[in-house]
């Protein structure tokens, strides 16, 4: 290139550059994250978000954080510029080469002295140990919710609809009303929030229980009113829900017992029923600051003999018949969220729990 065109080039880029928001800068890619080799690049475009390409590329949108951790130079990974190239990395690639020749080819004397291993020297490979993971869909997973002592607070609530509905579902546009600016393009999560609910277990605990509801993605203002596109709905969304600027992720939950031990109790479940059973969520009234982590299993008891071939176990005197079993999903501080992941029969809110399960 010559060097006039050069500087007229400088000075037309200099001006783009003012032009340009602040927070585009902040996601511009160096140039080592476009590189093909690295996996599939995308050029943004317009509506496009980290959601929409984790469903195209690694086939569900709650695996976003997997795209976000390969691309860290995106500062809202909610809200993504056009024009950036963001590096995607299919689950479970490796790089696999074909008919690739060696650095260099062995002598006449290297080739002569070769011999082939005796029959006793090749030995069948020995299969890797199964790591178990908890079976569940990225979509049930990220609706694990999770129970807090104070009600959550979120940017604001639903508005209204372009539709004089009650409930608003995927397709429908809503209008908000939230107390920050949040720019066209952007996902926002949507939560329902029960409480404030008080546990029927051993300990006094109160508090709420939050969980996902569906997602939005905000639009251009009609009539100066915040407007969004309502992209998933796993209930109907309506005006007392919450809106907030995060959006969960499925990670893989490796499941680790733990050692036996850890006494809790079953706060409440994620839903308003009466009777928990396999597949649903609850809460227990024990968390991190206890020693429970997440893929810990715990053992749910009620004091019934009705269980044909429950195991048992008694404390205080009273006989329990375990009656399912709960992986821990997320921990707080002070609670824990489980997925009941297997179970004889069902059970009610405030029975109790216990981490680990016996050995064999």
């Amino acid at each position: 290139m010559k060097r006039a065109s050069m500087s007229m080039g400088t000075f037309a880029v200099a001006g783009m550059l003012i032009l340009l928001p602040i927070g585009a800068l902040a996601q511009q890619a160096p140039a080592e994250t476009a590189n093909a080799s690295e996996g599939i690049v995308h050029t943004v475009v317009a509506g496009d978000t980290l959601w929409d390409l984790s469903a195209k590329y690694l086939g569900s949108p709650w695996k976003w954080t997997e795209v976000w951790e390969r691309n860290r130079f995106i500062t809202n990974p909610h809200y993504i510029y056009p024009g950036i190239q963001v590096v995607i990395v299919p689950p479970g690639a490796r790089e696999i080469a074909l008919g690739q020749k060696p650095k260099s080819a062995p002598g006449p004397a290297e080739s002569a002295a070769a011999v082939a291993p005796s029959a006793e020297a090749i030995k069948p490979a020995v299969p890797a140990p199964r790591v178990p993971y908890l079976d569940i869909k990225p979509s049930d997973f990220v609706r694990a919710g999770e129970f807090s002592r104070e009600a959550p607070k979120g940017i604001g609530n639903i508005k209204g609809g372009k539709e004089p509905k009650v409930g608003f579902v995927e397709g429908d546009t809503v209008y908000l009303s939230l107390r920050k600016v949040i720019p066209s393009g952007q996902l926002l999560g949507v939560y329902r929030v029960r409480g404030p609910i008080d546990s029927s277990g051993k300990r006094s605990v109160s508090g709420y229980v939050t969980y996902l509801i569906g997602v939005i993605q905000a639009v251009p203002n009609v009539d100066g009113q915040a407007t969004a596109r309502v992209r998933q709905s796993f209930e109907d969304l309506t005006r007392a829900d919450l809106i907030s600027e995060e959006i969960p992720a499925y990670t893989p939950v490796r499941i680790e017992p733990g050692a036996d031990g850890i006494p809790s109790s079953v706060i409440t479940g994620r839903l308003e029923n009466k009777e928990l059973a396999q597949g649903d969520f609850i809460y227990l009234d024990q968390g991190a600051s206890a020693g429970v982590a997440v893929g810990n299993v715990f053992r749910l008891f009620v004091p019934t003999g009705e269980a044909a071939g429950a195991s048992s176990s008694s404390g205080s005197g009273t006989v329990l018949f375990e009656v399912a079993r709960a992986v821990v999903v997320r921990v707080s501080p002070d609670f824990s969220t489980a997925y009941v992941a297997s179970g004889s029969e069902s059970f009610a809110a405030g029975v109790s729990a216990r981490r680990g399960v016996p050995s064999q």
